[in-house]
């Protein structure tokens, strides 16, 4: 008797144990207080299941209903990842625990618990302002901010989250950059559009204080015939610079280059012609700068013959030209001229003391400064 009453004590004493070793039911809580919070589309979301009694570790899987594209349930029973599309889901996850006979601290495994959840991805809240205009030094400025998806009843504050704006500018409340710039330059900063407590967008965004503009005339003469290329120099402003004629008329087949300020062309008609230009940049400002373009008639040696020269005797014939840009230089290009007498390369004169007689057939060439040629082949007769 006394072996069996040892036995049952014995037995006793181990029934905690025993229990103590069983799992009691799982519990995945779906209640009001344990749904998912909103989130919002295209910004990271991280929330954890709550679950209780069993044994951990925890193992939480989706089984059913659908998940916004690009969330997940792990298995440590987290649903996180970055939504890509907006609106409403529900969906069933279950939970199972670490109980049994693999695990001596709790050797009964749990029943499986499962749970509907239900999540609402918002809309992107984005900043959709993607460039900002020009401002000017010491002109004043205002541009507001745009973002995508308001929601009704929740107010968007903006604010700077980093780099500064440009010094006499400031940005309020509602999105609005304004003030007076004092300096030029290009400043970088990153905006933020955001809601009360939850969603918000951020944007990066550049702001170009530009400096004056201004442009000159570079247009130098023209030939009829001759290819011509000239340019409307500008400086300062922000780019891209426009080029456009404001009065007057450019010689025919002559053409301005809006992208450029070149004029470029081949021109047919001689001519002073009055244009005036004019230069915007991005920000609006322009200018104006009027320039006279001359076109000059094609350079042409115009002698038709020489006097007569007499051996021993001083000579000097000047060579005639028109048209052409000066100045202009003169040369023999095929023939001889009697010994004694020279061409002046400056000035186009036969000079000199003849020293034989004959007839002395020459080609002579002017060339002008913008490079057009003109040839004359003449007769001198050298008497004896």
């Amino acid at each position: 008797m006394r072996a069996v009453r040892i036995a049952l004590f014995a037995l006793v004493l181990s029934l905690p144990l025993f229990f103590a070793a069983g799992a009691s039911a799982l519990d995945l809580c779906e209640e009001p207080h344990c749904q998912p919070p909103p989130g919002e589309q295209n910004t990271f979301y991280q929330w954890e299941f709550e679950a209780e009694e069993g044994c951990v570790p925890y193992f939480f899987k989706h089984i059913n209903g659908a998940l916004p594209a690009g969330l997940e349930v792990t298995d440590d029973g987290e649903l996180e990842g970055t939504p890509t599309e907006a609106g409403n889901f529900d969906f069933w996850v279950t939970l199972n625990d670490n109980g049994g006979p693999h695990n001596p601290a709790c050797i009964y495994k749990g029943a499986e618990s499962q749970a509907h959840f239900f999540l609402t991805i918002l809309p992107d809240l984005a900043v959709t302002t993607e460039t900002l205009p020009a401002a000017r030094p010491g002109q004043p400025y205002s541009v507001q901010l745009q973002f995508s998806n308001p929601e009704a009843g929740w107010p968007v504050k903006w604010q700077i989250l980093e780099g500064a704006l440009p010094v006499g500018l400031a940005l309020s409340e509602t999105g609005v950059i304004s003030g007076t710039p004092t300096g030029a330059g290009a400043t970088k900063f990153k905006v933020r559009a955001a809601e009360g407590f939850r969603r918000y967008g951020d944007r990066e965004l550049t702001l170009t204080v530009s400096t004056g503009l201004t442009a000159s005339s570079a247009l130098g003469a023209g030939e009829v015939g001759l290819r011509y290329a000239g340019r409307i120099p500008a400086t300062g402003g922000v780019a891209p610079l426009r080029w456009s004629v404001a009065g007057g008329a450019l010689p025919g087949r002559l053409a301005l280059d809006g992208a450029t300020g070149a004029v470029r062309g081949v021109p047919r008609r001689a001519g002073s012609f009055g244009v005036t230009f004019a230069v915007t940049d991005a920000a609006g400002q322009s200018t104006t700068v009027p320039a006279n373009l001359r076109i000059a008639t094609r350079l042409a040696v115009t002698t038709r013959g020489l006097p007569s020269a007499t051996v021993g005797a001083a000579y000097r014939a000047r060579l005639g030209s028109r048209g052409g840009i000066g100045p202009k230089r003169w040369r023999l290009v095929t023939g001889a001229l009697p010994r004694g007498v020279r061409l002046d390369a400056a000035t186009g004169t036969l000079i000199g003391t003849p020293l034989e007689a004959g007839a002395f057939r020459l080609t002579v060439e002017a060339r002008d400064r913008l490079g057009a040629r003109s040839r004359k082949t003449l007769r001198l007769t050298v008497t004896g």
